[in-house]
């Protein structure tokens, strides 16, 4: 009996697990077992009768048609296109730069005005402290408000099957680039404080400050635009519908993650934490205590995670 169940088990390996899957995998581990035993009672000896059920089995080829036929018959109609995800992923990466460009930028205006101070040029260091700040802060906000307006594009769309398996490959084409950015740009961040090392030989230790937020700059560029573009692959890995704010799910992703919990997850999320605020002024006015009482917050937060563990089932 156990070979049949193994044998049925790598069977369903190469498939996913979802529930028509695990449906039909029961089945036909059902049907394999009845047949097992119906052959015993024949008076097949143990080997023949097992030897007899998997030959009479159906091809592998035959059920992988079958399991792929139904479940393309039940995805949605609303799926994400490939050429969508293409041109998400294009738009991801130039945000991605642009965002990693303005938190590096913020360091090099800091580097700026400390070289530029070190040199007697107090006033063009602000100078351009001030520009260089302003600018990185806009493309900060900028490039910001276009990962919501693509994520949005998007919001609760379902991620077919093969789009799922595209992200994939492109996540491990992508993933030795990741690496080599990851190690360079932790190397320069601890590497950062060897400029000062390097000065102070020559007791000049401030003139390490520009060069340290320098190397700071270019490894916290290569940290932050490696990993928005790594993690953008699990948007469309991850979850069954693209999920754009992990605080604000669509309707159906909070139907495919938490199924028959999803409303009492939905009521949880809008009823709770207003409550929670009425509760906190209710209180902090009637006793004065307002020092104390943003301790309310605290255990609500607590308590909110012990009321979803018990009613909401993911």
């Amino acid at each position: 009996m156990d070979t049949i169940k193994n044998y049925v088990e790598t069977l369903f390996l190469e498939f996913p697990k979802t529930k028509e899957v695990l449906r039909a995998k029961q089945e036909i581990l059902t049907i394999m077992e009845d047949h097992y035993l119906a052959l015993l009672d024949e008076g097949k000896s143990e080997h023949e009768a097992i030897g007899q059920v998997i030959s009479e089995f159906g091809s592998i080829d035959e059920l992988r048609e079958e399991l792929e036929f139904a479940t393309r018959e039940r995805e949605p109609e609303n799926g994400i296109e490939e050429e969508e995800m293409y041109d998400y992923l294009t738009n991801r990466r130039k945000d991605a730069r642009g965002l990693s460009l303005g938190i590096s930028g913020c360091l090099l205006a800091v580097g700026a005005l400390i070289g530029l101070s070190v040199y007697g040029a107090e006033m063009l260091g602000l100078l351009l402290f001030f520009v260089t700040i302003a600018i990185s802060v806009g493309v900060i906000i900028y490039n910001g408000m276009q990962f919501s307006k693509n994520n949005r594009m998007l919001n609760d769309r379902y991620i077919p099957a093969h789009l799922n398996m595209e992200a994939q490959k492109l996540k491990q084409g992508y993933q030795k680039s990741f690496q080599i950015s990851l190690v360079f740009g932790i190397c320069l961040c601890v590497l950062s404080v060897s400029p000062l090392f390097f000065f102070q030989m020559f007791t000049y230790a401030e003139y390490g400050m520009p060069f340290m937020f320098l190397f700071l700059a270019i490894g916290v560029f290569l940290i932050i635009y490696g990993s928005i573009i790594y993690s953008s692959f699990d948007k469309f890995i991850k979850e069954k519908y693209f999920i754009a704010d992990e605080d604000e799910l669509g309707p159906n992703a909070m139907q495919a993650k938490y199924g028959d919990a999803a409303r009492t997850k939905h009521l949880l999320e809008r009823v709770y934490w207003p409550i929670v605020v009425m509760i906190y002024f209710g209180w902090s006015f009637m006793t004065g205590s307002w020092g104390m009482s943003w301790m309310i917050f605290v255990m609500a937060g607590i308590f909110y995670s012990v009321v979803e563990a018990i009613f909401v089932k993911k």
